[in-house]
């Protein structure tokens, strides 16, 4: 299947910025004015910020669903069903086939313990009562299909 540059950038900007920034370096240096190196990294920088977003995004997502099942808090609840659902929908719009394929969950999930790390001092033994590696898909993180999908709440002491 052959994907034009046009479909491309609607489909997948991130795969797109990727694919310009390697044709620009190719292209043969014009007088002095064009920097095509330059201009290819700013290109790829571009593609990078959306993956960032979307790996911050996993993060905040990893982070309230560890809250939701393992913090025992219910006065927190309904705010973090709320941010979940609107990171969601932030998400959707920067998720893309060559994103998904770049988000490390394993990373992420590290990343979101070191941002529950700071619920200790409201949950002591938080930390202790957390799984070593991370429990959720993407597909769970993202919330895909027709239904919303959110761990299920642990006994705070187990």
């Amino acid at each position: 299947m052959n994907v034009t540059a046009d479909s491309l950038y609607e489909e997948d900007f991130y795969a797109w910025t990727q694919q310009q920034a390697a044709l620009l370096r190719h292209l043969p240096a014009i007088g002095n004015e064009f920097d095509p190196e330059r201009i290819a990294e700013e290109i790829e920088d571009l593609g990078r910020c959306e993956l960032r977003a979307a790996q911050s995004l996993c993060e905040d997502i990893i982070e309230h669903f560890l809250k939701l099942e393992c913090a025992g808090l219910d006065e927190s609840v309904d705010r973090w069903l709320d941010e979940i659902l609107e990171w969601r929908l932030q998400l959707e719009k920067v998720l893309t086939p060559s994103i998904e394929a770049k988000i490390d969950l394993a990373a992420r999930y590290k990343a979101a313990l070191r941002l529950v790390r700071r619920l200790e001092r409201d949950v002591p033994g938080l930390m202790g009562r957390l799984p070593v590696e991370c429990p959720y898909t993407l597909a769970q993180i993202v919330g895909a299909g027709d239904a919303e999908w959110f761990p299920p709440p642990r006994n705070p002491q187990a």
